[in-house]
């Protein structure tokens, strides 16, 4: 055991303290949110070999090391400069070599600890389902996946240490930190976690956001989303690209909000008998809903949601294949109109999109796949934003109770076939 170490970060503390406290989930929390710091040879370092795992055998085993800092690997391999490469903890999983060897980090330090495969894998695994969606869009390179990807992820920005002190990001002198590219060009670095932050930027002042602030208040459209720079998940976006999103986000935002209040106002009325008894709650018999208002319990699980009707073209036309909204279940043949949907799902309202004297309304629909959360299409619809999955029905659902079958997705031609 090294002598004399003390923990030189704010994870290395978290860490320490987690041993002290004989706290083995919460080190493993911890351990899981920062950065690690594998050795590599000095020619890989300066691009001149490839990057290998650094490994070291231990009672007969083969043990990949790895560090949470700089002065962990002094610590630990004293008197040698040591050139290292920082990686999260989840693409060391992703990218693990054999599942007969053993993770070490900070080897010899009262933070030390060992992990096998199956460890390292179940302790990522949250943070890889978490992230997949994100992962696979950069490895397809597809754009559309990418941003509705980010509809989802709280994003952390970091800011400049000489900046103005305000976090707000509509204050004009909010510090956005902007790096230069070899082109002199304006990039802005967001991430997706504040451990993708730490993993390339080390311990940084940071204001999380979500999406929908980040594309109200993008300070210049000449400047390019640099997403997890110095990450296995890095990927740009040009700041053309933030308008379209934030012009769907807008439209998202008003079908909330409206949906939202249509909520509270049926509740009021349910709740209360009249406005002079507010505050006394009287009992309310369920709405009485027509038999076929009823999902049919013989219709097989499927997944739908309605899009504008403006929107049908894009679809039909261009191939778009993203799509937000509430998905919710299919209710079976005959059992949707447009003003029965409308109504269950809290669409109508001033701003809206969709309109009581509607004829007609396209819905997209799709059987739940192997990586669709079990909740979806159970119980109460789920605000949600997509990629189109293959496959997929275009249809029209028409006030005298038709249900018309429009087009299916073709995903690797990027079209919809007519029916």
């Amino acid at each position: 055991m090294v002598t004399g170490w003390q923990p030189t970060t704010a994870a290395e503390r978290a860490l320490l303290a987690a041993v002290e406290a004989d706290d083995r989930e919460g080190f493993l929390t911890e351990l899981a949110a920062g950065p690690l710091l594998l050795p590599v040879s000095p020619e890989a370092a300066a691009g001149q070999a490839p990057m290998a795992w650094p490994t070291a055998h231990h009672e007969g085993v083969t043990h990949v090391l790895a560090y949470t800092s700089p002065a962990a690997i002094a610590a630990g391999v004293p008197g040698r400069s040591v050139s290292y490469r920082v990686m999260g903890l989840v693409d060391v999983a992703v990218e693990w070599p054999d599942d007969e060897w053993m993770l070490a980090v900070d080897a010899g330090l009262p933070i030390a600890i060992r992990l096998t495969a199956d460890e390292l894998r179940a302790l990522a695994a949250p943070v890889e389902e978490a992230e997949r969606p994100l992962r696979e869009a950069i490895v397809r390179q597809d754009s559309n996946a990418l941003m509705a990807a980010l509809l989802r992820a709280e994003l952390v920005l970091p800011v400049d240490p000489e900046g103005a002190e305000t976090r707000d990001l509509s204050d004009p002198d909010f510090p956005w930190w902007v790096v230069p590219d070899e082109q002199g060009r304006a990039n802005l670095p967001v991430f997706t976690s504040e451990a993708r932050l730490r993993q390339a930027l080390g311990e940084r002042d940071l204001v999380v956001v979500n999406s929908l602030q980040l594309t109200d208040h993008w300070p210049d459209l000449s400047w390019q989303l640099l997403l997890n720079p110095e990450t296995p998940l890095m990927a740009a976006l040009p700041g053309e690209a933030l308008l379209t999103l934030r012009d769907w986000l807008g439209e998202l935002r008003q079908v909330i909000n409206d949906a939202a209040e249509q909520e509270r106002l049926r509740r009021d009325a349910n709740r209360f008998a009249d406005p002079s008894s507010v505050g006394v709650p009287v009992p309310r018999p369920a709405a009485d809903l027509a038999a076929d208002d009823e999902p049919d319990p013989t219709a097989p699980l499927l997944l739908q949601l309605a899009i504008p009707h403006r929107y049908l073209t894009s679809y039909l036309d261009d191939g778009y294949d993203r799509a937000a909204g509430l998905v919710h279940a299919w209710h079976g043949p005959g059992r949707d109109t447009p003003i029965r949907l409308y109504r269950r799902l809290g669409l109508l309202g001033e701003g809206s999109p969709f309109d009581e004297s509607d004829e007609w309304v396209a819905v997209l629909r799709w059987p739940p796949g192997e990586e669709t959360p079990e909740e979806w299409g159970r119980g109460q619809p789920r605000m949600e934003s997509i990629v189109v999955p293959d496959g997929t029905e275009l249809h029209c659902l028409h006030a005298d109770g038709r249900d018309e079958l429009l087009a299916r997705f073709d995903a690797a031609g990027r079209r919809w076939s007519p029916a």
